[in-house]
């Protein structure tokens, strides 16, 4: 990896064609950081997705396993996993290769200003994906799976089937209806890939809840005055969206609901600190 020049403000302009050129090879490299973290997904493969099975293990039971319904479906799977988890991986790789290319061009207190951004976006990007993965994943998939378990049909209708079985089939078949409808997970690897994954993002993504707010203020977008006056349709908001993104019961809309209140919350205080230090 060569080292970015370090930007001073008397640093020569860079043609046009100088730019294309620079902006190839850092495209370049990022492909080739991209190829090596695919290829190191790829390779511990198997590991990551046992790691991506922890949450959904302990509600399977003693014996948890993932299904496919082809033959080439853990192939796919796989590749996916391993060009997922491979950006993941040479994300450090591709965010040197951003900053070399946009570094040399910004003042030093732009710098700072991006590196900053940078580091609490991706601390809150992580926070959200262990906050989701320790904590709401177990409890969710636990409770989903628990209801499909506990769900016993006594409609008429299936009661009146119960009848006419045992008509035409003899008690036999009434036994083997007589506990209700069964439910039994066949959980298929690409989907609860899919799943967990696009999850994972999506948690991620919410708690950079705070840097958005903090943006908004700083940059006089949206008063201090204005964000709280904003925070009641934000409480629903925020609820909205826990109940869209976790299973449907009271707890796991709190564990997501609460937390992104308090960032809000926490978010605009911060910026008001800021602001009046500015001031002062």
């Amino acid at each position: 990896m060569s080292p970015m020049p370090e930007p001073t403000e008397s640093m020569p302009r860079r043609s046009l064609r100088e730019h294309l050129q620079e902006l190839a090879y850092r495209i370049k490299l990022a492909l080739l950081w991209m190829a090596v973290g695919t290829v190191i997904a790829f390779v511990f493969r198997e590991w990551i997705m046992e790691w991506l099975m922890v949450p959904l293990a302990p509600a399977l039971g003693a014996d948890p396993k993932l299904h496919f319904s082809s033959p080439i479906e853990p192939f796919f799977t796989y590749m996916r996993l391993a060009l997922q988890a491979g950006l993941f991986i040479a994300f450090p790789g591709l965010l040197w290769q951003l900053w070399s290319f946009i570094g040399p061009g910004l003042h030093r207190k732009e710098r700072r200003f991006v590196l900053a951004i940078t580091f609490w976006g991706v601390l809150f990007f992580l926070s959200g994906v262990a906050f989701a993965y320790y904590l709401v994943f177990p409890y969710g998939f636990d409770w989903l799976l628990n209801f499909a378990r506990g769900e016993t049909v006594t409609s008429p209708y299936f009661v009146q089937l119960q009848k006419n079985l045992t008509l035409a089939y003899g008690p036999e078949a009434r036994l083997a209806l007589s506990g209700g409808l069964v439910l039994e997970p066949t959980i298929m690897m690409d989907g609860y890939l899919k799943l967990i994954m696009s999850l994972l993002f999506a948690f991620g993504v919410m708690f950079e809840l705070p840097l958005v707010i903090y943006f908004l203020a700083v940059s006089r977008v949206a008063s201090i005055s204005g964000l709280m006056h904003f925070f009641r349709y934000f409480v629903v908001i925020a609820f909205i969206v826990a109940a869209v993104l976790t299973p449907p019961d009271v707890i796991t809309q709190i564990m997501l609901g609460v937390p992104l209140v308090l960032m809000y919350l926490i978010s605009v205080g911060v910026a008001a600190l800021v602001l009046r230090g500015k001031k002062s």
